[in-house]
C-alpha cells in the first residue's frame, strides 16, 4: 500500500489489524487491542496533527476500531475457515483468486468506513502539513526504490526470491530445493515490473495531494468534499488508466497461479503445518472478538 494521505488512515489501521497475524499470539492481541494508538502515532508522524485535529482523529480511530472488531472480525474468520478447509487439498489459480477477492472485498468495505474520516480531516489540514506529507512520501519512496529498483536485475531478483521464500516458509515450514525452484519460476514468468509499479505509486501520491489541496484552497462544502474523496478512492481502486488496470489484473492472475503451483507441490506434512498456522490465526481472531478494548488515555 502506498503512502498517501487519503489512505494513510487505511494503511495505518490495516497494518496493525491484519499484518500482526504474522506474529505470535501475544503480539497479535497486543497489536490489535492497541491499534488505535499505534495508528494514531504512525499517522501523526506523517501529518503532524494540531491539538484540535488530535482529538478528532483519535475519536474517529476508536470508533473505526470498534466497528472492525464487531463487524469485520467475523467475516475474516469466515475467510480463514474457508482457507483452512481448502489448504489440505490441491487447488488452482481460480480458487486462490477467489480468496484474494474475498479479502479485497473486505478492504473495499473498510474504505467506506475510512472515507468519512478523511472528509472530516481534509478541510482542517494546512499547506505546511501537506508539505510534511510530501517529504514523508519521498522518504518512503527512497526506501521503496532501495528495495525494488536499486542494484542489478539479478540483485533485485534475489531480493524478491528471498522474500517469497520467507513468506512461503511462514506457512509451510522449510521448502525443498524443488519448491524454491517453483518460486523462482513463478518470479520469472510474472509480469511484475518495478518501474511500472513505482510510476503508479508516484501518480497516486500526486493525485492524493492534489485532491487535498483542492479541498483546502477552494474551501469546498461538505457535500463537495464527499464527492472529491469518493472520486479519489474510486480512482485508487478502479483507476483511470486501462493499461495499468490490465497490468494489475494480469499480475493478480500470475500471483494466484503461482501460489497454486507451490501449494500443489507441498507434502501432507507441509499442508498440516499451514493448517496449524491458520488454526492459530482463527484462535487469535476469536479471542480478539471476545475481548473488550483496552482503554487509552493520551
Amino acid at each position: 500500500m502506498n503512502g498517501k494521505m487519503p489512505i494513510l488512515i487505511r494503511k495505518a489501521v490495516l497494518f496493525m489489524l491484519l499484518l500482526t497475524l504474522g506474529g505470535c499470539s501475544s503480539v497479535v492481541r497486543i497489536g490489535y487491542n492497541h491499534a488505535q494508538e499505534l495508528a494514531y502515532y504512525w499517522l501523526d508522524s506523517h501529518v503532524g496533527f494540531t491539538a484540535e485535529q488530535k482529538s478528532v482523529i483519535q475519536a474517529e480511530l476508536a470508533a473505526l476500531h470498534e466497528w472492525h472488531r464487531t463487524n469485520e472480525i467475523p467475516l475474516y474468520l469466515r475467510i480463514l475457515r474457508d482457507a483452512r478447509e481448502k489448504v489440505l487439498h490441491d487447488t488452482n489459480g481460480k480458487e486462490v483468486c477467489s480468496l484474494v477477492e474475498d479479502v479485497r472485498e473486505r478492504m473495499r468495505t473498510f474504505n467506506l468506513q475510512v472515507e468519512p474520516i478523511v472528509e472530516k480531516l481534509a478541510p482542517t489540514l494546512s499547506h505546511e502539513q501537506l508539505a510534511r506529507m510530501e517529504r514523508r512520501f519521498e522518504r518512503d519512496n527512497r526506501e521503496w526504490r532501495k528495495d525494488w529498483l536499486e542494484g542489478s536485475q539479478e540483485e533485485r531478483d534475489r531480493r524478491r526470491l528471498k522474500l517469497a521464500v520467507k513468506r512461503a516458509e511462514r506457512y509451510y515450514g522449510s521448502l525443498t530445493a524443488a519448491q524454491r525452484d517453483i518460486l523462482e519460476e513463478n518470479q520469472r514468468i510474472s509480469i511484475f515490473n518495478a518501474d511500472t509499479s513505482y510510476e503508479e505509486r508516484l501518480r497516486s501520491q500526486s493525485d492524493a495531494v492534489a485532491t487535498l489541496r483542492k479541498i483546502i484552497d477552494l474551501r469546498l462544502t461538505p457535500a463537495d468534499i464527499k464527492i472529491e474523496v469518493a472520486a479519489y478512492f474510486d480512482r485508487l481502486h478502479n483507476g483511470d488508466d486501462l493499461a495499468y488496470q490490465n497490468y494489475i489484473d494480469r499480475l493478480t492472475i500470475d500471483l494466484c497461479d503461482g501460489i497454486a503451483r507451490l501449494h500443489n507441490s507441498t507434502s501432507p506434512q507441509q499442508r498440516q503445518h499451514a493448517a496449524a498456522r491458520i488454526d492459530r490465526h482463527i484462535r487469535d481472531l476469536e479471542a480478539l472478538r471476545r475481548e473488550t478494548r483496552v482503554s487509552y488515555t493520551p
